[in-house]
């Protein structure tokens, strides 16, 4: 009897992760099958306004308002779209201003987090345990409570309209501290005690030991910074007015009303950031768990 409602539990919980599952990942399958779609089509299913091709499924109730009609499959593939997008020059520079914000964003943080990090584990030095605790808090704050004090230091330095006032505050962000500091605490400290005794200094054990031992949460922690600063929007807005400098992750909003481009565009934003987080799992997954955090 107990192993009949252990069985019912499995299935049970099995079928509300794939309904979960399903759910979640319906909006990204709608948005794909629909990037091969012609504009056309696009119009008349999801424009608010009436038009004569989509009359006939305009209800009675409210009829100066056409009502979407979502599909999956549509009724003519093409990959016009996919065309319209790559001639689209507005498209293409929104997506290397993505590139300019991420790629400093996460080599920098781990250039600064990983030395920060050991030098907060193994190090001894004062109040360094009272600074890590500043960073948590400041790690625990509300975004638009740190946008604040950001955004002034930003105008002061003269970079408010430049991208470096998004990168710069990536670059020191705490949570990389926080994370790679977790997980070197799983790492015994006789062998940076050995590694002392046989003559090497902190750089060297730093850049042959630790770095080696730990490349699962830095590789954790880039894809994590990927995903965070690939989909920056707040920052952006806040700090740059000028549209021509804003990544793609914020320019997608002026696509709205564009139908010959809209999905494909979409599909172009997530590609990177699903490719990445698809080669990376397992070292997100492997870092996660051996820094304790859940």
């Amino acid at each position: 009897m107990r192993r009949r409602i252990r069985a019912l539990q499995y299935y049970l919980i099995v079928l509300i992760a794939g309904a979960l599952a399903l759910l979640f990942v319906l909006p990204v399958f709608v948005t794909f099958t629909n990037s091969f779609m012609t504009a056309y089509e696009i119009r008349n299913r999801y424009a608010r306004e009436v038009l004569p091709s989509n009359l006939f499924y305009t209800l009675e109730v409210m009829p100066q308002i056409h009502f979407v009609r979502m599909t999956i499959i549509p009724a003519w593939v093409t990959i016009r779209q996919y065309l319209a997008l790559i001639r689209d020059a507005r498209v293409m520079n929104s997506f290397w201003n993505s590139v300019i914000i991420t790629g400093p964003a996460v080599v920098g943080q781990l250039i600064v987090c990983v030395p920060a990090a050991f030098a907060f584990e193994f190090m001894k030095w004062r109040h360094k345990e009272k600074l890590f605790f500043m960073y948590i808090v400041i790690m625990l704050m509300p975004l638009p409570v740190i946008l604040v004090p950001q955004f002034v230091m930003a105008r002061q330095l003269g970079i408010s309209e430049s991208m470096l006032a998004v990168i710069l505050p990536a670059v020191f962000g705490p949570f990389g501290v926080f994370l790679l500091r977790q997980f070197l605490k799983t790492m015994p400290l006789e062998v940076i005690e050995a590694a002392k005794i046989d003559g090497a200094g902190y750089l060297r054990i730093l850049v042959h030991m630790v770095v080696p031992l730990t490349k699962a949460a830095i590789a954790a922690l880039a894809l994590l910074v990927f995903i965070d600063y690939w989909n920056v929007v707040d920052q952006a807005i806040v700090f740059i007015t000028d549209a021509e400098r804003w990544p793609l992750s914020v320019y997608l909003s002026l696509l709205v009303g564009n139908f010959d481009i809209i999905f494909a565009a979409s599909v172009f934003y997530m590609l990177p950031a699903l490719l990445v987080f698809l080669h990376g799992q397992e070292y997100l997954i492997e870092g996660m768990k051996m820094s304790g955090l859940k």
